[in-house]
């Protein structure tokens, strides 16, 4: 049979029929050949002398239709409309691929696409796509949006081909649609779910809050929080007013649930942007700091306001601690005495920390065990109790907390009931039921006490508590020490100043060029008209000449000096004496710096002298008178 002959498309016999057609297309057919090629089944048409028209034989017409409807089935997995415009692009034709109903309710025929009614296509998206239309392109997936009669939203993709016939003469377009809405949902989920699975994920618990405070969403770590939260907005779920728990806060939760809650208002009302709000609550893993942060959102009719509360409580604790090693900075710097000191750092690391009491003990040498030296506690009868009764404590070297950390060098800390732990309970304080302590060295190049602690919130120290208490220590240490150094000085200086009040009526210094900086004590000379003078230069002093050089070279020789006398003579005419001793002074580089030394009043005893040698020379001129000069007294001899 010729493939080029067309062939008719009859329509479908059944199997009584197939035998009557064919048996009249045998008496159609002459040839015997044909007829056995018939009977065969190789000759699909045969053409019909009268019409001249191709007849299929019925095994090829159940072929071909068979070969339709699997076409028209794959056509219905590839677009779900076919359609065709005329040259002017108006709509012709429009059917379903598989017999659907037309993408629009209403009639599309004898109308352009930008005639229907689509809705997310603007005047410039239809140029373009009328530009395309003119350069004959073909276009895909074009992306059109509807409402149907529903209500919903309608995605639809269009591609198109231009047509053109034998001779080359533009006849319009042809396409096809597909109806893309749920693929569009999807898409449109699939980012909230994204966004979901990152908020799930994270560990700061956020929530979303509509006009009324309600929350409308929350992530998996707000639900955790809001289970375990003890605070402000404790076991807020989604659905619950955020806004009435805050306000609906009481006794020490009633500031900031209020302050929040004031906060909450401002960002949905829009008289701010961002709110933030750092509060403290008890948790089960102690006390703990959220920094709470409200952001408005614009332009969504439900949501208003984004909560997220982060945990801050390390970075809080930080502070804290770095505020504390300022303050126990700031009360060494400004205590005047060991005491004072001890006590005000005590109190500010037991207000820091919210521990009861604390209690320093210091090593004494001669006892060879550590004694109570000072203490601070809250107001109550039963700590003021307890710490009476600890001035009486001792401590030897590794018996008892105390005892253990001196020998050790290493802070301790307990944290449940002390009976378990193997140590001693006068290291606590079990006279206040008090179940945990924290004791940690002071130190000076060496550790020279202890600071005990005792409270019932005693937490696992972390690496910077460990840090800070060690800091604290070390410079406790240092205070105590320098202080010892300092009170040791002024005892030497007291016994210095009693023995020179002893043995001299004053004390001077002089710089380099010999001139007094400072006299202290009953100078003959004042302090008034003599700083700034040499002791040759000061006012009525009596000395001659030769015994100013001799004193000079023995100060330009740099020598020390003992009892130089000189004189001065007073208002009333008589003379003073006064006798100055003297050694050179020298700084830490060896560099001379001048003189100091002291003075005393000998007057009484150089009156004394020269009375004295008065009355021997009146004595020896006596005797001279009584005998004659050329005559001497005889001898006498005296027998033995």
């Amino acid at each position: 049979m010729d493939p080029a002959v067309p062939l008719t498309n009859p329509a479908p016999f059944g199997t009584d029929v197939d035998r009557v057609f064919k048996k009249a297309i045998l008496r159609l057919v002459k040839g015997g050949p044909e007829r056995l090629a018939i009977e065969a089944g190789q000759i699909d048409a045969i053409i019909d002398p009268g019409s001249g028209n191709a007849i299929l034989l019925p095994a090829t017409q159940r072929a071909l239709i068979e070969h339709k409807a699997g076409f028209r089935s794959l056509i219905g997995l590839a677009f779900d409309w076919y359609w065709e415009l005329d040259d002017h692009y108006r709509f012709v034709s429009h059917r379903g691929a598989t017999g659907a109903a037309d993408a629009f309710e209403e009639g599309i025929i004898g109308k352009a696409l930008w005639e229907l009614s689509i809705d997310n296509m603007s005047e410039a998206d239809w140029q373009t796509h009328r530009q395309q239309l003119e350069w004959r392109v073909i276009f895909r997936d074009l992306e059109i949006r509807r409402v149907d009669r529903a209500g919903g939203e309608q995605y639809l993709s269009i591609s198109g081909e231009p047509i053109f016939d034998d001779r080359n003469q533009f006849k319009g377009y042809r396409g096809i649609t597909r109806d893309i809405t749920e693929r569009r949902r999807a898409a449109a989920q699939e980012p909230h779910r994204f966004d979901r699975a990152i908020l799930d994920a994270l560990e700061t618990p956020i929530a979303v809050l509509g006009q009324a405070g309600a929350v409308l969403s929350a992530n998996q770590a707000w639900d955790r929080f809001a289970a375990s939260h003890s605070g402000v907005g404790a076991g807020v779920a989604a659905g619950s007013n955020y806004l009435a728990v805050c306000d609906e806060a009481c006794g020490t939760e009633q500031v900031d649930g209020r302050a929040i809650a004031a906060g909450i208002r401002q960002v949905i009302g829009g008289e701010r942007a961002i709110f933030r709000y750092d509060y403290a609550c008890d948790s089960p893993g102690g006390r703990s700091w959220f920094a709470l942060t409200v952001t408005g959102i614009a332009g969504n009719e439900k949501a208003c306001a984004v909560v997220s509360c982060e945990d801050i409580t390390e970075r809080k604790s930080g502070e804290l601690l770095l505020g504390l090693e300022f303050t126990v900075a700031r009360c060494l710097a400004d205590a005047g005495a060991a005491t004072a000191a001890l006590k005000s750092v005590i109190r500010a690391i037991c207000e820091t920390q919210g521990w009861n009491c604390g209690r320093y003990f210091c090593m004494d040498q001669s006892a060879g065990a550590l004694r109570f030296i000072e203490s601070w506690g809250v107001p109550s009868a039963v700590i003021e109790q307890f710490l009476e009764k600890s001035r009486g404590m001792l401590f030897r070297p590794g018996a008892g907390l105390a005892g253990r950390v001196y020998q050790s060098g290493q802070p301790l800390w307990i944290l449940d009931n002390a009976r378990g732990a193997g140590v001693s309970l006068t290291a606590l304080a079990p006279e206040t039921g008090e179940e945990g302590a924290c004791v940690f060295p002071v130190t000076a190049d060496k550790v020279i006490g202890v600071l005990a602690f005792s409270s019932s919130r005693v937490r696992e120290p972390d690496h910077r508590m460990l840090q800070a208490m060690q800091s604290i220590g070390n410079q406790l240490g240092r205070f105590l020490q320098r202080q010892q150094a300092a009170d040791a000085l002024r005892r030497s200086e007291m016994r210095f100043r009693v023995l020179t009040n002893l043995t001299s009526d004053w004390y001077w210094e002089q710089d380099r060029d010999f001139r007094l900086t400072q006299v202290v004590g009953c100078s003959a000379f004042g302090t008034t008209d003599t700083l700034g003078l040499t002791h040759w230069d000061l006012p009525y002093v009596v000395l001659a000449d030769a015994g100013w050089a001799e004193h000079k070279s023995q100060l330009a020789a740099r020598w020390s000096f003992c009892d130089f006398e000189v004189a001065t003579v007073r208002p009333d005419g008589e003379h003073a004496y006064y006798s100055i001793s003297g050694e050179p002074v020298y700084d830490e580089g060896g560099a001379f710096t001048g003189y100091c030394g002291t003075g005393v009043d000998i007057t009484e005893r150089k009156r004394a002298e020269i009375e004295l040698r008065e009355s021997e020379t009146r004595m020896r001129a006596a005797m001279a008178g009584a005998h004659p000069v050329g005559r001497r007294p005889s001898r006498q001899k005296t027998s033995t």
